[in-house]
């Protein structure tokens, strides 16, 4: 009796491990279904949000905090470092050596840069009492520096630091200013104002400053009109690069390639930077993009990027060049573009997030899903 018992139980084995090994997707897609038929839509809808808003299992948690104060985030030129601030802590990390390092600050920075290769940073801090920000120079690799500026300038205005943390740049009175990051401490005007003179000479102009290697991109305009200098650091001469620049920031690809945002409102370009070595850079005429397009990031393919589009919940779209544009099947709170195919984000819980675009066909289907419930929600 007990031998016809042990044999039906073996029998019996693999249909009780198939109803008990029952795949979580599985489970989800059933449970989907079920309130599909009972047209419980906006309960299925918060399932599947909460699935795509989910970490996949090949993201990498960079930081559980959720800061009181949304992060600061800076990448170097060639996106393989990253830098973020979490309230008073600035973080480094280097995503090819898989190094970490991070900081103590007094307080929270204002605003920061970074320099080209990502290993120092010029922050700004705010002046309760004065009004405006201090500056300071780190060392984000060791505590080989900490240079505190005698200079206040307003908050967000532009700043930079060289790749071997010896100098920054800042803004003062519409000038641009050089320090050296040692004792004793003795600011220099670097280039007149006069010498770049903004879009629209009446209004009050901002001015942004970026690393292009060792020399510099200038910004000098005011809402969505911007004039562009190139600073050549070794003559110390600046020209102008190009005009009609919507967005004073620029978009970094790989080290010798970056983007910036031309044209004018409703009629916008993407524009290629190519710098190399000690040639002067050169720009291209540009890509048509639409608004949601404005903050490109370039992917390894060619003529490849990603942008976070602008819906809700947030939800990156890949595009390419005179090709198809498609929504990838994760959601998002914040986002940043960085080393190669991999992005950088924020998820639902406050989380910080690296991870590759390669998505399962459980993840197109719940996006599929999504689809499909959203439309019979909204009728």
């Amino acid at each position: 009796m007990i031998f016809f018992r042990f044999i039906f139980i073996i029998y019996l084995l693999p249909f009780l491990l198939t109803i008990s090994c029952k795949s979580e997707h599985e489970n989800l897609v059933a449970d989907i279904d079920d309130l599909i038929a009972r047209e419980k839509y906006e309960k299925a809808l918060s399932l599947l949000e909460e699935r795509l808003s989910a970490n996949r299992n090949s993201a990498e948690v960079l930081s559980k905090s959720k800061p009181n104060q949304p992060r600061l985030f800076q990448v170097s030129e060639d996106r393989t470092k990253i830098v973020w601030t979490e309230n008073k802590t600035v973080f480094y990390r280097d995503l090819i050596l898989d190094k970490s390092e991070e900081r103590e600050l007094k307080i929270r920075p204002d605003n920061f840069k970074i320099s080209a290769n990502g290993d120092y940073a010029v922050m700004q801090f705010p002046l309760k009492q004065k009004g405006g920000c201090a500056i300071f120079a780190y060392s984000l690799t060791n505590s080989s520096l900490e240079y505190e500026s005698g200079a206040h300038v307003p908050c967000k205005t532009g700043m930079g630091i060289t790749s071997d943390g010896s100098k920054i740049y800042y803004f003062f009175e519409n000038d641009l200013f050089e320090e050296k990051t040692s004792l004793p401490k003795n600011p220099k005007k670097y280039i007149s104002g006069d010498e770049f003179p903004t879009t629209f000479p009446k209004l009050k102009a901002n001015y942004q400053l970026a690393s292009l290697g060792d020399d510099w991109l200038l910004w000098s305009g005011t809402g969505g009109s911007y004039n562009l200098y190139y600073i050549n650091s070794f003559h110390k001469r600046i020209s102008l690069f190009t005009k009609d620049i919507v967005l004073p920031r620029i978009l970094y690809h790989n080290g010798t390639t970056a983007y910036l945002v031309g044209g004018k409102v409703g009629d916008l370009f993407l524009k290629e930077v190519n710098y190399l070595g000690n040639k002067s850079p050169s720009i291209s005429r540009g890509t048509p993009i639409n608004a949601r397009e404005a903050i490109s990031y370039r992917l390894t393919a060619k003529d490849e990027f990603i942008s976070p589009n602008q819906s809700e919940p947030l939800q990156p779209m890949k595009w390419k060049v005179l090709g198809k544009k498609e929504h990838l099947p994760f959601f998002l709170e914040r986002f940043w573009g960085v080393s190669g195919d991999r992005i950088v984000y924020e998820n639902k819980k406050g989380e910080l997030v690296i991870d590759n675009l390669q998505f399962t066909k459980e993840d197109w289907s719940m996006w599929n899903y999504y689809k499909e419930v959203k439309k019979k929600n909204d009728g």
